[in-house]
């Protein structure tokens, strides 16, 4: 019998061109979101409280949040033929994003991508962003969306699973995941923690790395 297979991919920076929610917070926070991001990058603070903190200091509406990002945000441009392939090949294909879910489900809608995902949820409140935390793990503070459950989850469904990511919150499971596929901040991450990866910029080359994937 076949093995199960499983794609798990982050969102922001990895299915888009640009991570969302900093293309948001440069155009309508004030500039302290940036110290608070430094902080995050230097590994003081979690993503959890980094976006709790950065999202605090924006004012502004969902309608017009999503207008900027329709015509700031693109996506990687060979992902819908990736998603053809996991399809065809049988592989489950799943976002875990540390994103917001207003802005990931509605350019998912927006390019007819029909994958399951989880996210944080963005609450809005009289011109103020609350973020509610759906699929954190509850012993662990660090991260929103606890990726690292969702694939201990597909392991114990018997799935080898290759992890696709770009920033600091794919690091965990990229520690446990069967195959990595790394670029930017990941890719820096995982060689100094020495964690064997491979090297990507388009979702073509994720797709050319799982050939021989079983």
């Amino acid at each position: 019998m076949p093995a199960k297979r499983a794609v798990l991919t982050d969102f922001d920076g990895t299915i888009t061109r640009t991570d969302v929610a900093e293309v948001i917070l440069a155009e309508f926070a004030p500039p302290g979101w940036w110290e608070i991001e430094e902080l995050h990058r230097a590994r003081a603070i979690g993503t959890r409280e980094t976006m709790a903190r950065q999202f605090a200091l924006l004012h502004a509406n969902q309608d017009d949040l999503l207008r900027f990002i329709d015509s700031h945000v693109a996506m990687d441009e060979t992902f819908l033929d990736f998603v053809r392939f996991c399809e065809s090949g049988g592989i489950l294909l799943e976002i875990v994003s540390e994103g917001l879910d207003f802005y990931v489900r509605h350019l998912l809608r927006k390019w007819d991508i029909r994958v399951p995902v989880r996210t944080n949820r963005a609450i809005f409140e009289g011109g103020i962003v609350r973020i509610e935390y759906p699929w954190a793990d509850a012993t662990c503070t660090l991260c929103g969306t606890c990726k690292l459950l969702r694939l201990f989850e597909l392991r114990t469904e018997g799935y080898r699973t290759a992890y696709v990511g770009d920033g600091h919150s794919d690091l965990c499971p990229a520690l446990e995941a069967d195959i990595v596929f790394a670029k930017e901040e990941l890719a820096r991450l995982c060689d100094e923690e020495e964690i064997p990866y491979t090297h990507f910029e388009r979702f073509a080359d994720v797709q050319r790395g799982l050939a021989g994937f079983a």
